[in-house]
């Protein structure tokens, strides 16, 4: 029965990180990246939007990292072993090594809690995946803008 719960709380921890994922691009792109372009060079909008992006990121890994310490001191859901002190900073350098896929091992999930940690480890890189094709598009959108801009100023 724990392991199914885990499974809930993994899947309800991937649904809280895609929309916190969905509405940080959501504001960047409907309300940061209007105002910025209107106040600002397009390195400072990027700069902006990556930070922005950022948070989003550092929310996500917090949300995780908070489920993890909660969890890891109920036996029944396994526990946190090697370098791991019941931390929360513990807790959130885990959360972070494993969103991004780093895995340095220092820290090992065991029983019902690797089921938190794979769900981390897979949501995490296709936020990440994600992000990289956002900005990619709000990078093409703001060069094109740019061009066009450049364009106007030439013709006239």
């Amino acid at each position: 029965m724990i392991a199914v719960l885990s499974w809930v709380i993994a899947a309800a921890l991937v649904g809280l990180t895609i929309g916190i994922h969905y509405e940080i691009m959501r504001v960047v792109s409907d309300v940061l990246m209007p105002w910025a372009i209107r106040r600002f060079h397009d390195r400072r909008i990027i700069m902006l939007m990556i930070g922005a992006l950022m948070l989003g990121h550092i929310a996500e890994i917090w949300a995780f990292a908070f489920a993890m310490m909660v969890l890891s001191t109920y036996p029944e859901f396994g526990h946190l072993a090697g370098e791991f002190d019941g931390s929360f900073n513990a807790s959130l350098y885990f959360s972070a090594v494993t969103y991004t896929s780093l895995g340095y091992g220092d820290i090992n999930p065991h029983g019902a809690m690797r089921s938190i940690s794979v769900s981390e480890a897979l949501v995490g890189l296709l936020m990440l995946a994600w992000s990289a094709s956002f900005t990619y598009l709000k990078m093409e959108q703001i060069w094109d803008l740019r061009r066009r801009h450049q364009n106007a100023k030439d013709g006239a």
